[in-house]
């Protein structure tokens, strides 16, 4: 009589590794809610923020709060629409999408952009002001997302597979640098090099294209006088507090104020002309002064909600086998995650100043609308992703 030794199993229960809280909820759900809480505090701290500005500039203390919320209005219909679109369409006119970005570009270059504090980011349509640079940072990463499954096997043995990619964005970037916005250009990049990791390059490849990028980015941060001087004041924020240093100096004042639970809503005084864009670039001090530590780790809960949501959505979509849509949904939480730790540590003095916006917070359309296309985008990723894992699979 034989006896048969079977190796003992030993699995770990579902419930170890995820959360009950993440299991109860879809991640669709997780994603709306994370959304509707930025959304929220967004339209509140703007209404705030913009009061003495708006005042002064337009005798009308909420001209700017009722804008913003016309662009929320308009960003929540885009994200609608979009999450209803089929992604294989996303595709089909992906080349469109990028050719029109590209001429937005050149176009903001024209007598027909709008110069601001010495850049030309803006079109003027009308009443409305479109910023082509967030429009372009979209259709690259989609544009991407396609290249990398098109070319998978060669991304994964040469650098010269990623030629053609590199012309596009190569130009997007020189563009960019032509307004001049630096931060968009270095956001875009970074995102780019996530998704080519995610892609499978090969480390040393990886490695060589990290080199040269990190030296044109140094190249280009010391090409201008005016970005020279941030950096110098970077390292000091308190050497020349009425000069340079003026607007990080503010901001660092904002969130000294804001100690644990804040000054309340509305009684910012770091608003009241002492904060330049307080309601835009900076609002984030703003945000921290009115409502404190304790607002703050609420705002970066919902951030990180946001962000690990579209992660899942990402690699749920990877296991069913839709590597382009994953690359997609990696794509934008990258541009967003990005910009986010970028504004953060631009307005608490560990990263010289950029003009980036704070996603789903700061006042502007162009911004804001992108933003929810591409919210709108991860849960249609999401909807295809569950409904191919709900599909019967056929048998062989």
């Amino acid at each position: 009589m034989k006896l048969s030794l079977k190796k003992p199993t030993f699995s770990i229960p579902h419930h170890w590794l995820v959360p009950n809280w993440q299991q109860e909820f879809s991640e669709r759900r997780l994603l709306m809610l994370a959304v509707a809480v930025l959304a929220c505090l967004g339209v509140t701290i703007v209404g705030s923020a913009s009061m003495s500005i708006a005042s002064a500039d337009f005798n009308d203390p909420f001209y700017f709060f009722r804008r913003h919320l016309i662009y929320m209005f308009m960003a929540v219909t885009a994200a609608v629409i979009v999450a209803n679109i089929p992604l294989a369409l996303w595709r089909k006119w992906m080349p469109v999408i990028l050719i029109v970005a590209g001429v937005l570009l050149v176009l903001v270059l024209t007598p027909l952009g709008k110069r601001v504090n010495g850049s030309a980011r803006w079109l003027g349509v009308g009443p409305l002001t479109i910023q082509p640079s967030e429009v372009a940072k979209f259709a690259v990463v989609l544009y991407m997302s396609n290249y990398l499954v098109r070319r998978q096997d060669d991304v994964r043995k040469s650098l010269l597979a990623l030629w053609r990619s590199a012309l596009i964005v190569g130009a997007t970037v020189g563009l960019l640098m032509g307004e001049p916005d630096f931060g968009a250009s270095l956001v875009l990049l970074v995102s780019l090099f996530g998704m080519l990791f995610l892609a499978g390059a090969p480390a040393k490849n990886f490695m060589i294209l990290l080199v040269a990028a990190g030296s044109g980015i140094v190249g280009l941060a010391f090409s201008a006088e005016y970005r020279v001087r941030r950096i110098l004041s970077f390292w000091d924020a308190w050497d020349d507090a009425y000069g340079t240093d003026y607007q990080l100096s503010q901001s660092l004042i904002a969130f000294g104020r804001g100690d644990w639970f804040g000054v309340g809503l509305g009684h910012s005084v770091q608003k009241l002309f002492y904060l330049p864009e307080a309601h835009t670039d900076f609002v984030f001090a703003i945000y921290a002064e009115e409502f404190g530590f304790v607002g703050v780790a609420v705002l970066l809960l919902a951030f990180y909600l946001f962000m690990n949501t579209g992660v899942r959505i990402a690699r749920k979509a990877m296991v069913h086998g839709k590597l382009e849509d994953a690359y997609l949904a990696y794509g934008i939480v990258f541009l967003l995650l990005m910009q986010i730790v970028i504004n953060i540590a631009v307005c608490t003095g560990l990263f010289p100043t950029k003009g980036l916006t704070l996603p789903f917070i700061s006042y502007g359309g162009s911004s804001l609308i992108m933003v929810f296309v591409m919210f709108g985008i991860l849960l249609r990723i999401d909807s295809e992703a569950t409904t191919s894992a709900s599909q019967p699979k056929e048998s062989v």
